[in-house]
């Protein structure tokens, strides 16, 4: 095979998409970073296959277990594409609420608050608030709010999106729910427990149904209404 030619491409590439969809994060970095300096070398650092290629070696270095990596690799990205593109680009701007995400994953909930705050008007202008990808942008700045200590304000903004999540995607969908989940729990938090209590047990219900009985939300719904239902002085409902 020649270096940087078709064949160690779509080899490379194919190895590379292989190891992502049985999500060995491992092996799709390293198999990634290949790939992406094999095309920097055959098309350059501006080419699509290239920019795709770096943004799949940042997403897969997270899922590896550095998120800190990946944070740094997106930045990168983000300042190359709005060199290109501009910084109100839809590519561009989903790619700082992808540093956003691994600036949380990282440990630096606060910066990653931030920064999701100074991208959500631009973005809000480009996908609308309901968007998919802007409602889990939406979903992931208010658990951010949340870890700043800022409780109150989560709960605005889960109660905002709990509604607009259901709209979109349907009151049963997993994303609907897991925002339930979270908005339950800022309604606990700052002090309404018999609404977290009325919350939880309509929703442990639903995920009971959708999802089954071992689902990480029905788990979490179910802890959570117990904690709740012992804090009332009620007694728990069935597991």
């Amino acid at each position: 095979m020649v270096p940087g030619g078709e064949i160690d491409l779509s080899l490379l590439t194919a190895l590379a998409d292989a190891a992502a969809e049985k999500h060995d994060a491992p092996a799709a970095q390293q198999l990634y970073a290949a790939l992406l300096q094999v095309r920097q070398q055959a098309s350059g650092p501006a080419h699509p296959d290239t920019l795709i290629a770096q943004y799949n070696l940042a997403f897969w270095t997270g899922e590896a277990g550095d998120p800190a990596g990946a944070c740094a690799q997106i930045a990168e990205l983000r300042a190359l594409m709005e060199r290109l593109f501009g910084p109100n680009d839809e590519d561009t701007l989903a790619l700082g609420a992808k540093q956003a995400h691994w600036t949380w994953r990282a440990g630096d909930a606060a910066a990653a608050h931030d920064l999701y705050a100074t991208l959500l008007p631009a973005i809000f202008g480009v996908l609308g608030p309901e968007h998919p990808f802007v409602l889990q942008v939406r979903a992931e700045f208010a658990v951010c709010t949340a870890l700043t200590g800022d409780v109150s304000a989560a709960l605005k903004q889960f109660s905002a999106l709990v509604p607009d999540t259901g709209r979109v995607l349907g009151a049963e969908h997993p994303d609907t729910l897991a925002a339930r989940t979270s908005l339950a729990a800022m309604t606990d938090v700052t002090g309404d427990k018999p609404g977290a209590q009325e919350q939880l047990a309509a929703l442990l219900t639903v995920a009971r149904q959708v999802l089954g009985p071992r689902h990480p939300i029905t788990h979490a719904a179910r802890g959570n209404l117990i904690h709740v239902d012992q804090e009332l002085g009620r007694s728990p409902g069935p597991p």
